[in-house]
């Protein structure tokens, strides 16, 4: 479910020092802040960062285009400011398999709100992949650098880690070779000319469960997307369909 994914990118940037977590928090964190909104819906939001210059810098993360992003964003905003009582900055990293699709601004007659929108897509590749920082050269998958190269790097960065941050970087890995549809070629790799993970005892329990959240994960963006599609044209589903399209599996969604 999206929820592991989001669970993943938290864990990939409270490690992460490197190219993109500077872009996206704009300087050093001093303090995580868990802000659950008060809200019918129970919002808890993805990462709230409190930077060494004081400042406040909101980061959320998508998978998947939704139409209603901007005016979430904008109720996130109001949030903060209720709770907080200051200014909060608001960045929004999409790392998707389709083209970004979102507007980063949510207007009305009597307002207008905006936010950053940040498309991985977009980075450049053999910068992520030059970095000291393996989050930034996972990131790089999502980018037009080639794939040989970015399989390389991050061989050769997973050998360097150790304890708890390799097993999450090998696991976060997996988890984004699924939001690309990839999972089968990465899992290939790792068995035969990536480094042989799966035979370790502790990583390779958690390479197997990465996999499994990665094609989930990949399953529910084409889900998102299908059900925005038939929104579109048909407008609201009955809930018989909207049943039959969250039990279809990956073949079925994208036919």
């Amino acid at each position: 479910m999206a929820q592991h994914f989001d669970v993943s990118l938290k864990t990939l940037f409270r490690y992460s020092r490197g190219v993109v977590s500077r872009l996206l928090f704009g300087g050093p964190v001093v303090e995580w802040l868990n802000v659950e909104q008060p809200d019918v819906r129970n919002v808890r939001v993805d990462m709230l960062a409190r930077l060494a210059d004081g400042s406040l810098r909101h980061v959320e993360f998508q998978t998947s285009n939704e139409t209603d992003m901007a005016r979430r964003q904008a109720e996130y905003y109001l949030g903060f400011w209720r709770l907080l009582g200051e200014h909060v900055e608001q960045v929004m990293l999409y790392v998707g398999r389709d083209p970004l699709g979102m507007d980063a601004a949510f207007e009305t007659r009597s307002m207008r709100y905006a936010y950053t929108v940040f498309d991985v897509r977009e980075f450049d590749g053999e910068e992520l992949c030059q970095s000291e920082d393996w989050v930034d050269n996972e990131l790089a998958l999502f980018t037009k650098v080639d794939r040989e190269r970015v399989f390389r790097v991050v061989s050769k960065r997973l050998l360097e880690l150790r304890g708890d941050e390799q097993t999450e970087a090998v696991r976060c890995f997996v988890i984004l070779s699924g939001i690309l549809g990839i999972e089968e070629e990465v899992e290939r790799r790792l068995r035969t000319d990536m480094i042989n993970l799966l035979d370790n005892k502790i990583l390779g329990p958690a390479i197997l469960k990465g996999l499994e959240q990665g094609r989930e994960e990949g399953r529910q963006a084409l889900l998102t997307a299908v059900k925005s599609l038939t929104r579109k044209r048909f407008g609201n589903l009955p809930n018989w369909a909207v049943a039959k399209l969250e039990a279809a599996n990956m073949a079925q969604l994208e036919a």
